[in-house]
């Protein structure tokens, strides 16, 4: 329960001070706060309606004042949002709640299925490479994961684009969101290239942390113990070896998360995909503060909040972890 309660507190400690640097950058400079909270291009009523929205904003001045008068925006802006008030995006002319309903579905269904493809890569590749280590398997699949490895998502993306999706019509240039329980079908033609954008170079990545902690289990004493026994060799590399290695796969898959984010930005726009990364682009462009504030913050708080679960997750996977925390 310490632990849990210390990793809790990192996370809150996280939060607080990479949000609140976002919005000391989204301050710097700023001479008129209300109108850069609206967007910069709206007109005169509409910057009445923004004063009386946020009426604790205003101009920070002073190499003295200046941390502590964003700072008390600051306060407020958390105090709303812990209470799920997001802010309005105004020149979308709906509140960020709303944003994230019509966006989050995207980015999520393609950060999702990212994974399941990277996993779907890695694992047989990673076990089956540890196995027929330096064997004529294990060196074609090396080659084709340092390829992988090699190639930016930008490169891969656009290959996929053109030289998959322009060409054959069963996938779409633009993606649309469709919900799986919708159109299962449709829903995959339209989220497998952008998906494949990402998992491909996590699949690789991953397969050869996997292979590496493979071979030093398959090396240890109690798969040993089991191959003595007699267990069935397809169990003791399935599920003794992969069970005792799975830990540094664990570890990445929580740290890409952050790695995802940036790579949704380029999925999402090369493909049209209408997620938040999409959006966050449109948003710095147009100045659109609250929204950058809001897409970051939740951001934020879903990479740490996977990298917690997972440092949790430890000590189920491997009980010689729950028992040193037990001791500590």
């Amino acid at each position: 329960m310490r632990y849990a309660l210390t990793r809790i507190a990192r996370f809150v400690l996280v939060f607080v001070i990479v949000t609140f640097l976002v919005m000391l950058v989204t301050r710097i400079g700023s001479k008129d706060p209300i109108r850069d909270l609206a967007g910069g291009t709206v007109g005169d009523a509409q910057m009445d309606k923004v004063r009386d929205d946020f009426p604790y904003v205003k101009a920070c001045s002073g190499t003295f004042e200046y941390i502590p008068c964003v700072a008390k925006q600051y306060v407020f802006w958390a105090k709303d949002m812990v209470t799920g008030n997001m802010g309005v995006s105004y020149l979308k002319s709906q509140t960020v709640f709303e944003m994230f309903q019509e966006r989050a579905p995207s980015t999520f269904f393609l950060g999702f299925w990212a994974i399941i493809i990277g996993l779907i890569i890695a694992v047989p590749i990673g076990v089956y490479s540890a196995y027929k280590r330096d064997g004529w398997l294990d060196r074609i699949l090396s080659l084709g994961s340092y390829v992988s490895i090699s190639m930016p998502q930008l490169v891969l993306a656009v290959l996929l684009l053109y030289g998959v999706a322009s060409r054959f019509e069963f996938f779409p240039n633009r993606t649309n969101y469709i919900a799986p329980w919708e159109n299962p079908v449709e829903h995959f033609k339209n989220f497998f290239l952008p998906s494949l954008t990402l998992g491909l170079g996590l699949g690789a990545v991953w397969s050869r942390l996997l292979r590496a902690d493979m071979i030093l289990t398959l090396q240890s004493d109690f798969i040993n113990l089991a191959r003595a026994k007699g267990v069935k060799p397809g169990r003791v590399l399935w599920v003794h070896a992969l069970r005792s290695s799975v830990l540094s796969l664990i570890t990445s898959v929580a740290l890409q998360m952050s790695g995802l984010v940036s790579g949704a930005v380029v999925a999402e726009q090369f493909f049209g995909v209408p997620g938040l990364g999409f959006r966050l682009v449109e948003a710095v462009q147009t100045n659109d503060i609250l929204a950058i504030q809001a897409i970051t913050a939740v951001i934020v708080a879903v990479v740490v909040i996977v990298n917690v679960g997972v440092d949790l997750l430890y000590s189920v996977i491997d009980p010689r972890i729950r028992q040193m925390r037990a001791m500590g």
